[in-house]
């Protein structure tokens, strides 16, 4: 359990709770069954409606009858997949409320990277809470890479010994934040890295929950949970439910299985061991121009992708080792807060997903064959992953798309709201789980009917812009 910290004004910190087990067992045992009742029911429904013999859409032509049917697939696949991922997550949040942290008798050496650039407005901040961590044995090495603002100015007069941890604070050329992190690992003397980002703070249990789960069998490295910490309008609460039903959904489930595909830029920790051997990967070195350069540093991290945090994590499961998630472990994170910088960093996101994809198919796929010690990563990244960053997008713009035309068209959609409000009831259930497991805030639950449209309309308007720059080969940088 998270400790209760005091949060600065306007800002989230997680909140725990006192509760009896059974109570969100037997919420997430009701939620699931209403989940399997709508995936066998809504389908049905959707089809006797749609091909009813007085006015269905069989009756209107082709390309009527070619809608209802992908409208069925697409109702029926996205309860298939809730099923699954969310059977899996259940699961593991259970397993792992009932395992407390275990308690070392030793706490071996950890070694904090924090890159930045441009961070004058949260580098004091962040720093205090990495100098005030709640772990008897570790160092914070703070690199800033070339920022044109006072970053290093504020952060060099922090270097110094503390109580648990010695803070040294580097500068270097810009190169964007890989080659900073490749930095800071070479100046790094733990077997224990933990990267974070200097616009992030960490619960002061961070460490201590962490630890001693990268020391399990086979585990490589652990990803933290990442929540909004500026909840203040609209925008930053939609995404704070974003990360929640993402955290504890999706990440959880593939943790059940050790094949956590993305370890979050705020809060990862790797064996220095797994590091040294994604550097000798071959087919991802300093090929790239992005390698070039007065800032550029060589090392576990690549500048080939946007996505530096996903290409690491990835080759560590392609290397055969496990990935897990431990959601007790907070980084406070701040969430673009207007719709501009919402689309400029999906955009991001997406080009930086694309592209490792990529190097997947290209180079990591053949380790995964050789190594064969995480199984169903083949399947993940095989069927899940093409599904949800190239198939997904498209089929939330049909879906709404069509019900848009539908509407202007004076059709009745009657089944549809019932299906979009039965759905909805199901989302708002399973965050409520979440809610609780990961001690987040009640506040967000009248969001949740809303996140679809967030999801469906916003963000892929950021998968548009994207697409059609990674196919002209348009090139950005972090900076």
């Amino acid at each position: 359990m998270a400790y209760a910290t005091v949060a600065p004004r306007g800002e989230f910190r997680a909140k725990p709770r006192s509760y009896p087990r059974w109570t969100v067992n037997l919420l997430a045992i009701t939620t699931f069954l209403y989940g399997l009742v709508l995936s066998f029911t809504l389908p049905w429904t959707i089809q006797a409606t749609l091909f009813s013999p007085e006015n269905g859409l069989a009756n209107r032509g082709p390309m009527a009858t070619v809608w209802g049917c992908a409208l069925i697939a697409i109702g029926a696949l996205i309860l298939l997949r809730w099923l699954s991922v969310q059977a899996l997550a259940f699961y593991e949040h259970d397993r792992l409320r009932r395992s407390p942290p275990q308690v070392l008798a030793k706490a071996p050496f950890v070694s904090i990277l924090v890159p930045a650039f441009n961070e004058s407005e949260t580098v004091v901040g962040a720093l205090k809470s990495l100098i005030g961590l709640d772990y008897p044995n570790y160092e914070v090495i703070f690199v800033d890479d070339g920022s044109t603002d006072d970053t290093f100015v504020k952060a060099f007069p922090m270097a110094g010994q503390y109580a648990n941890c010695t803070l040294r604070v580097y500068t270097k050329p810009n190169g964007g934040k890989w080659s900073s992190l490749n930095f800071a690992y070479h100046k790094a003397e733990g077997d224990l890295l933990l990267c974070v980002d200097a616009d992030s703070g960490l619960a002061r249990d961070a460490l201590k929950v962490m630890v001693p789960r990268i020391l399990e069998p086979g585990v490589v490295a652990v990803s933290g949970q990442v929540t909004i910490r500026n909840r203040h309008n609209f925008l930053t609460r939609l995404q704070a439910a974003e990360y929640l039903l993402g955290n504890g959904g999706m990440r959880m489930a593939l943790s059940a299985l050790g094949a956590v595909t993305v370890v979050p830029g705020p809060i990862g920790l790797y064996r220095r061991e797994i590091m040294e051997q994604v550097a000798r990967i071959p087919g991802t070195g300093p090929t790239a121009a992005a390698h070039k350069g007065p800032g550029a540093v060589s090392g576990p991290l690549s500048g080939e992708t946007f996505a530096e945090d996903f290409q690491l994590s990835l080759s560590a499961l392609a290397l055969g080792g496990r990935v897990v998630y431990e959601p007790r472990a907070y980084a406070y994170t701040k969430c673009p807060d207007d719709v501009a910088a919402l689309i400029s960093q999906r955009y991001r996101w997406m080009r930086g997903t694309w592209q490792v994809y990529m190097i997947y198919l290209r180079t990591l796929r053949k380790l995964v064959k050789t190594e064969r010690k995480v199984p169903l990563l083949s399947v993940v990244m095989t069927v899940l992953y093409p599904l949800d960053i190239y198939l997904v997008p498209l089929l939330n713009f049909f879906f709404w798309g069509a019900i848009a035309a539908s509407l202007a068209l004076g059709e009745s959609m009657g089944f549809v709201i019932g299906w979009i409000g039965s759905v909805a009831l199901l989302n708002v259930m399973t965050a409520m789980i979440y809610i609780l497991e990961q001690d987040d805030d009640v506040a967000l639950v009248p969001l949740i009917p809303v996140l679809d449209l967030y999801q469906s309309i916003l963000v892929n308007s950021a998968w548009v812009i994207a697409a059609i720059d990674e196919a002209r080969g348009t090139r950005m940088r972090w900076s």
